[in-house]
């Protein structure tokens, strides 16, 4: 059965249309009934139905625009056009925007009738829920791809609006660019994965009717990245309150009011070159959070900091203690001047501060854990790391978070300089050629050790053997490729050095406690 919507300012004509017809006979369900453009279009999003019949001349938004972003947004539903009379302008418009069928008010049953039977057969042919489905899952892969890019510690600034809908067919338009950061702590398990997936459908049929483009990210459990363009002086500026709204009533509705959220807004910025400031203003206002309020949104351009600035904390004789605590691996002596360089912070300064102060520490860590192992700490690893101290909801939570993943690092450093060389050469090896066909005997032979020895020697030293260990690294690149390409499992199964895509599914749960898909979903 096809779902249908009506959308009608005149009350009458609103009813005849309503009830002029049996829908069900027909094979469509009419779900929704909208005097109003914009409310409209909201439900448009929420819903996708397959057919909108509606009035051009409407309150908020017309008809002709309701249409307009909704193809702009790669939703396929079919539209008819409703009018008093066949005016020239209106049809024309419409016939630019592909709408086939123009009727005159009233609007006769055996017209209508023939319109439903004609569209019915359009679908049936075409089976519109794939279309809309191709559509949304091929903007939502392009939309990802652009934020794993612009979320990166490295992203690029120079942003323009041509190059951005070219490369991934946005429709960013000249107005106010605007981000938004959430975070949320708490969630029972069985929410973690579908809490914020949830939320953006709610956030797109919310927001998606008033802005040109908006982008949501969901980076993890309990992390959403959101990106908005909208006209300067347009009612979706009024609406960024209501993001707060949303969390709170699906918190309420899936029984997660033990959970503690914060949200932060960025600088709205009149230029896209700035969208990166954009974004770096959203994390320092969420981060408020932890130094203030959980349970609140902030709008950066509402705060008010004292002086204290990185500056003052991140002294020369500081970062030489963080040094050389690091390279001596003196953990006691990393974690007094880590906590020496918070205990200035207070309730009203500006998150910056705790920001650099958590990235000194971490790419301090990082210098130096290459000089064991590259692999210990990556890029990623440390934006990881940062994006889990944002999940603090005290100061007091973020200094203990980042003493942990420091005494992990420490200790994993520690570990990596206890072995042996020829065990050390065997670990990259593996690493750099894990999704090769691999053996033991290949590897031992790289180290020039007879397989049996090295064996033995691999597993004292490492506590694996030589396939768990390899399955390890096929696994840790696979999730990198979940992360980071556009690739489908069965690719990704071949590309990590897997033949079969269900065992490759049975490993990578077994090692990961998800399946692929759901991985993806969550750091895709």
């Amino acid at each position: 059965m096809l779902t249908v919507m009506v959308v009608e300012t005149n009350d009458w004509h609103r009813d005849h249309l309503q009830n002029l017809v049996d829908w069900g006979r027909l094979g469509y369900e009419l779900i929704g009934v909208y005097s109003d453009g914009l409310t409209a279009l909201e439900n448009i999003f929420r819903y996708w139905p397959d057919l909108v019949i509606t009035n051009n001349n409407l309150p908020k938004m017309s008809g002709l625009a309701i249409i307009d972003h909704a193809q702009v947004h790669g939703l396929s539903s079919d539209f008819v056009i409703v009018e008093e009379t066949g005016e020239f302008e209106i049809a024309q418009a419409a016939m630019r925007l592909g709408v086939q069928e123009y009727l005159i008010k009233p609007v006769d049953e055996n017209e209508l009738t023939r319109v439903l039977n004609k569209y019915m057969e359009r679908r049936r042919a075409l089976n519109g829920q794939e279309i809309n489905e191709h559509f949304l899952q091929t903007r939502r892969l392009l939309r990802d791809s652009f934020m794993d890019i612009f979320t990166a510690i490295d992203a690029a600034q120079d942003f323009s609006i041509d190059a951005l809908n070219k490369k991934y067919h946005f429709v960013f338009r000249e107005g106010i660019f605007q981000c938004a950061v959430t975070v949320i702590n708490g969630l029972p398990r069985e929410e973690e994965a579908v809490f914020l997936p949830a939320v953006v459908e709610n956030v797109r049929a919310r927001f998606d009717p008033v802005c040109h483009e908006m982008i949501p990210y969901v980076q993890g459990p309990g992390r959403m990245t959101l990106v908005f363009n909208y006209d300067k002086g347009g009612i979706a500026r009024e609406r960024l309150p209501e993001l707060e709204d949303i969390i709170k009533e699906h918190l309420h509705k899936r029984n997660c009011e033990g959970a503690k959220y914060s949200i932060g807004f960025g600088l709205p910025e009149d230029d896209v070159s700035k969208l990166k400031w954009a974004l770096e203003t959203a994390e320092r206002a969420v981060r408020c959070g932890i130094l203030r309020e959980q349970n609140k949104q902030y709008f950066y351009e509402q705060l008010k900091f004292d002086s204290l600035t990185s500056v003052d904390i991140l002294t020369q004789t500081l970062m030489s203690d963080l040094i050389a605590s690091t390279e001596a691996m003196d953990f006691d002596k990393f974690e007094k001047t880590v906590r020496s360089a918070f205990s200035p912070i207070s309730s009203r300064t500006d998150p910056a501060v705790i920001m650099d102060i958590c990235w000194a520490a971490v790419e301090t860590m990082s210098n130096v854990c290459k000089n064991f192992d590259e692999n210990i700490l990556s890029a990623q690893d440390c934006k990881n790391i940062l994006d889990n101290l944002s999940s603090a909801t005290s100061l007091k939570d973020l200094v203990s978070s980042l003493l942990n993943q420091a005494k992990q690092i420490f200790d994993r450093c520690l570990k990596e300089r206890e072995y042996t060389r020829p065990v050390r050469d065997a670990k990259a090896f593996i690493e750099k050629n894990c999704t090769q066909v691999l053996t033991l005997e290949r590897v031992a032979e790289h180290v020039h050790l007879n397989a049996s020895y090295f064996s033995t020697v691999f597993k004292k030293e490492t506590g694996k053997n030589f396939l768990e260990y390899l399955t390890d690294c096929r696994i840790e690149e696979a999730k990198r490729l979940l992360r980071e390409s556009t690739m489908n499992i069965s690719q990704i199964c071949a590309a990590v050095g897997y033949t079969d895509s269900k065992h490759f599914s049975r490993i990578f749960t077994k090692s990961v406690g998800i399946k692929p898909s759901i991985y993806r979903s969550l750091h895709g």
